[in-house]
C-alpha cells in the first residue's frame, strides 16, 4: 500500500474519533446542563414553597395572638376552621421540600400548632402558647433549610409540647372536637 494512502486512512481515522470524541463531549455537557438546571429549578420550587410556608407561619402566628376570645359560637368555629386551614397549607406547600426530615417536622409541628392531644387540659391561653413554640420551631427550621444548614434542635419548651401526645399512637386518634376549658 502506497505511503500517502495509508497516510490518508489515518488522517481520516483520526478526524473519525476527533469528531466522536466532540460529538461525546457535546452530549456530556448538555446532559450536565439538563440536570443543573433540573437542580436549580427544584431548589427555587423549594425556596417558594419556605417562603410560603413561612408566611403562612406568620398568618398562624398572628391568629394565634388574636385568639378567638369572642363569645359567640360562631367566631369560634370559624376561628378554629381558620386554624385548621393553616395547619392543611402547611402539609401541602411542605410536600416540595426536597428534605424528608424537615417535611416530617413541619407536619408534626403544624399538628402540634392545631390540635391537642385526648383528654387536653390546658387552657385556650395555653394552647395558643404551646402552637405558638411549635410555629417558631418550624420558622427556625425553615430558616436552617434557606441557608442551607442542618437543623436545630428542638428548644426544651417545643419538647414538652410535644411530650404530651403519647408515643407511638397515631395522631389522628387525639383530635380534640371541642374548645379547650379555661
Amino acid at each position: 500500500m502506497d505511503s500517502s494512502v495509508l497516510g490518508a486512512l489515518i488522517g481520516l481515522a483520526g478526524v473519525g474519533a476527533g469528531a466522536g470524541a466532540a460529538f461525546c463531549g457535546v452530549v456530556y455537557q448538555q446532559r450536565h446542563t439538563t440536570h443543573a438546571a433540573s437542580l436549580a429549578q427544584q431548589r427555587s420550587e423549594a425556596i417558594q414553597a419556605a417562603q410560603h410556608l413561612l408566611t403562612e407561619l406568620l398568618a398562624l402566628q398572628q391568629l394565634l395572638r388574636r385568639g378567638a376570645h369572642t363569645a359567640s359560637e360562631e367566631e369560634r368555629s370559624e376561628y378554629q376552621r381558620i386554624r385548621l386551614h393553616h395547619h392543611a397549607t402547611v402539609q401541602l406547600h411542605s410536600q416540595w421540600l426536597p428534605d424528608a426530615e424537615l417535611r416530617a417536622r413541619l407536619t408534626s409541628n403544624a399538628l402540634y400548632a392545631s390540635i391537642g392531644p385526648q383528654g387536653d387540659q390546658r387552657s385556650t391561653s395555653e394552647v395558643r402558647s404551646d402552637a405558638m413554640l411549635a410555629c417558631a420551631d418550624s420558622v427556625a427550621c425553615l430558616g436552617a433549610f434557606l441557608r442551607s444548614e442542618s437543623l436545630p434542635r428542638r428548644s426544651p419548651e417545643v419538647e414538652a409540647v410535644i411530650s404530651r401526645w403519647p408515643e407511638g399512637k397515631d395522631f389522628h386518634s387525639y383530635i380534640v372536637t371541642g374548645p379547650p376549658t379555661e
